[in-house]
């Protein structure tokens, strides 16, 4: 996609937030990711590859008052990126329903729904979606079909008030 003003996931987690009146706290990593494609590329690479787990900034408020997480990440070379991870990690996941989405551009999900099933094993995890960053660039302030579609078959007003 190169620069952006916004990214894929974003976008796409604030269509989700419109939609269900979600709240949204952004996983940002204490050091920034680089801008450039290969000086990310080689840090989300090696710290994939020696398991770091970067600190992020700030924190979900009262993250035990929720039940329902949208957890929305980048596919990044066949994985979440390891900030996002750090945040698994770092919060009690019981009694939670976890839905997951990314964006990616031909990756999709990339077995990061199995990855949330194992390091959330105290919650519900539901099916994820996957959607193309170029579709999440091209709708900016249009529909996005396939996430409405989602959206409605997780019935969420039909299960419990969330949070």
């Amino acid at each position: 996609m190169g620069i952006v003003d916004k990214g894929n996931t974003a976008i796409i987690a604030e269509k989700i937030a419109e939609k269900t009146g979600a709240d949204v706290f952004e996983i940002l990593a204490e050091n920034p990711y680089p801008t450039g494609y290969e000086d990310c590329k080689t840090r989300a690479t090696n710290e994939r590859n020696d398991g770091v787990r970067p600190k992020y900034i700030g924190d979900v408020e009262d993250w035990s008052s929720y039940s329902l997480v949208f957890l929305g990440y980048p596919i990044w070379w066949g994985d979440m990126p390891m900030v996002v991870y750090s945040f698994l990690e770092d919060h009690d996941w019981t009694q939670k329903t976890v839905i997951p989405f990314n964006t990616h551009e031909g990756s999709g999900q990339s077995g990061t729904q199995t990855t949330i099933q194992d390091k959330c094993s105290n919650a519900e995890v539901l099916q994820g979606l996957a959607i193309r960053g170029s579709t999440a660039q091209g709708a900016r302030k249009t529909e996005i079909q396939e996430l409405s579609v989602w959206l409605k078959g997780l019935k969420l007003n039909e299960n419990k008030e969330e949070k």
